[in-house]
């Protein structure tokens, strides 16, 4: 388990301004963390391996691999991974501290993936994190603070193409059962788009079951019956 970030994370937000210049300026930032953090890494690798094959100069080697191994985490936890660690491995009584991070991830996929999906944004698989951070989600619950953003991600996500780890939504519409919610996807089963009318009659399963759990190839059975 990683120790908790510390720091000011308030300009994280700025990855979804509506002033652009405003969330550039954010997005540089958050790349040039990226950038000094994969930097410090590639240091450390080459490090650890001198440390390895040296015979001499040990412990002038250790101190800078120490350092190295420190500049990395320090630089990595002061972007948005820093935070949505810390959410992955809190215990149930922490996470709504983080919760608001983990919102704003899936808010900057939704409304910019193509900075969001950037090479330069990620040092890890952005799929990935996205895949945890949705599971982590329904297993332990929405905290309340996010639940409207939620419900707005889950109907975005009901009208966009398909996007990687988007079925992994469904399983939060259970925790989702307040009327305003399920009444904007029942407005959707009357979409233009036949898709999205499937998907929106879906949902709507699934939140009349709760007691089963969404999968793929639920999705795949269920679209079978209904065509």
């Amino acid at each position: 388990m990683s120790a908790a970030p510390r720091g000011d994370y308030s300009w994280l937000f700025d990855l979804v301004a509506v002033d652009p210049v405003v969330r550039h300026h954010a997005l540089a930032r958050h790349q040039a963390l990226l950038a000094a953090a994969s930097e410090a890494l590639h240091l450390s690798n080459g490090l650890w391996a001198a440390h390895h094959r040296s015979r001499s100069g040990q412990a002038r080697l250790a101190a800078r691999l120490d350092q190295a191994r420190a500049d990395f985490r320090w630089h990595q936890a002061q972007t948005i991974h820093g935070p949505l660690d810390a959410f992955r491995d809190a215990s149930d009584d922490d996470r709504a501290r983080w919760a608001p991070i983990v919102a704003l991830y899936l808010r900057w996929e939704a409304e910019h993936p193509d900075e969001w999906g950037a090479p330069e944004s990620w040092m890890w698989s952005r799929w990935g994190t996205k895949e945890m951070l949705l599971r982590r989600l329904g297993r332990g619950g929405l905290p309340a603070a996010i639940r409207p953003q939620i419900a707005e991600l889950i109907l975005a996500a009901l009208r966009r193409p398909y996007r990687c780890k988007d079925w992994l939504y469904a399983s939060l519409v259970r925790q989702l059962h307040d009327s305003p919610f399920l009444h904007e996807v029942e407005t959707l089963t009357s979409a233009d788009d036949p898709l999205v009318r499937l998907r929106a009659q879906f949902v709507l399963h699934v939140a009349a079951h709760p007691e089963q759990t969404p999968t793929r190839t639920s999705w795949r059975r269920w679209l079978d019956a209904a065509t």
